[in-house]
């Protein structure tokens, strides 16, 4: 009897659905002159527009909260390079903004995407 239960609870988990898996993001690396906005940075490609004040074009981003507010007050007026993931945007999301790990993105560059970054450094 066992042998029938056994075969029977294999049958029925092969007829269970399947999840579908998601591949995990890769990590990209960014590189730009970094300006800090509470609990979001903005990366500005060209040095020239950063020195200028010319704050656009740029890619919002944020850091999980801890590393964000080290960063924000021991790293400023520098080129960094920031590694992590992007995340679409949508003018759908809650509030127009999303949690990240502690840390609240607004978009400020009101970019297609915005960076979900896991690690920055100073480009000497």
């Amino acid at each position: 009897m066992s042998l029938i239960a056994a075969a029977l609870a294999l049958s029925l988990s092969a007829a269970a659905p399947v999840a579908e898996v998601q591949p995990a993001p890769t990590p990209t690396t960014f590189e730009g002159w970094i300006n800090f906005s509470g609990e979001e940075f903005q990366l500005i490609e060209s040095e020239n527009r950063y020195r200028a004040g010319t704050r656009r074009p740029c890619i919002s981003g944020s850091l999980p909260r801890d590393l964000q507010r080290m960063s924000a007050s021991t790293i400023g007026r520098q080129k960094v390079r920031v590694t992590g993931t992007t995340m679409e945007w949508s003018d759908d999301l809650p509030g127009d903004r999303y949690e990240y790990e502690g840390s609240v993105l607004r978009n400020e560059c009101e970019g297609a995407f915005v960076i979900l970054g896991t690690d920055i450094a100073v480009i000497q």
